[in-house]
């Protein structure tokens, strides 16, 4: 990902209407997986970014332990400023990790062009423990693909048989799978399609006008009264979900579970007992 891009996820991650409702998503399904745990939860943020989830994870009393990794330089340098426990690792490297966690977080890592899925998803559950939570957004939607994607070097866009099967594959049991931002999507389609039209790939890839200037982010704070719509707006999206659910959205979040250990030989049957 381009150095701009972390600058301004830095900036943006507490403040932008999509940070903040992806945070809120995840915040209010790990508050419920620590209410069935019935104790506080040891978090582990694999590809952590800057360091903006694991700052709200930090705020939350449920959570006992929060830490992360990444693998760029400039991205441990924000996490690091805030005094994050955070360390250098690829996901694919997660299963040498000597700790286990109740709950482990993949924030669009899969979506990223150097990643493995099969090997960073097989990774992840191995960090697991038994019993443990995925907790899992990416990028869905291959026609969704838009210049942005390329800036960020986003290599893939899912659907939900493509997460399915991931999951599935590294022994994890879905337990809940669906699209986010649903209501967005049809002016993102019709982005990636005027994109399109007007010559898809622009001169050089990464740059504006100028010849060798950097280009800017895409990621900006609309206006303030926007900016509280749009948040507005996914949080409506997320109360009506069980009643207005559609069959698309810009991202995908997946829940799944590591399956529980085995009851050691000879250990009375509950069914029975």
């Amino acid at each position: 990902m381009e150095e701009a891009e972390y600058h301004a996820m830095a900036a943006l991650e507490a403040r932008h209407w999509w940070y903040r409702s992806l945070h809120q998503r995840v915040l209010e399904r790990l508050a419920r997986e620590a209410g069935r745990q019935r104790r506080g939860l040891e978090v582990f943020d694999a590809g952590c970014g800057t360091g903006g989830l694991l700052r709200a994870l930090q705020r939350q009393p449920w959570v006992a332990a929060a830490s992360g990794c990444d693998i760029h330089p400039l991205a441990l340098a924000y996490a690091a400023s805030h005094q994050l426990a955070v360390h250098h690792c690829a996901v694919e490297a997660l299963a040498d990790e000597p700790r286990r966690f109740d709950v482990v977080l993949s924030m669009d890592v899969l979506y990223h062009r150097q990643v493995q899925p099969p090997a960073a998803m097989a990774a992840m559950a191995t960090l697991l423990r038994p019993g443990g939570l995925l907790l899992l957004n990416a990028a869905a939607m291959p026609c969704l693909e838009r210049q942005h994607d390329r800036r960020v070097m986003g290599g893939r866009r899912f659907l939900p048989l493509d997460l399915r099967r991931l999951a599935e594959r590294a022994g994890l049991v879905v337990e809940q799978l669906g699209y986010w931002n649903s209501w967005l999507t049809p002016l993102l389609w019709l982005q990636a399609r005027l994109e399109g039209w007007r010559g898809g790939h622009e001169g050089g890839g990464h740059r504006d006008g100028h010849r060798g200037a950097p280009r800017r982010s895409d990621l900006q704070l609309p206006p303030p009264w926007l900016n509280r719509a749009l948040q507005g707006l996914l949080a409506l999206e997320h109360r009506s979900m069980n009643r207005l659910a559609l069959p698309w959205g810009s991202s995908l979040l997946l829940s799944a579970r590591k399956p529980p250990a085995p009851a050691p030989m000879g250990s009375p049957d509950p069914a029975t007992a």
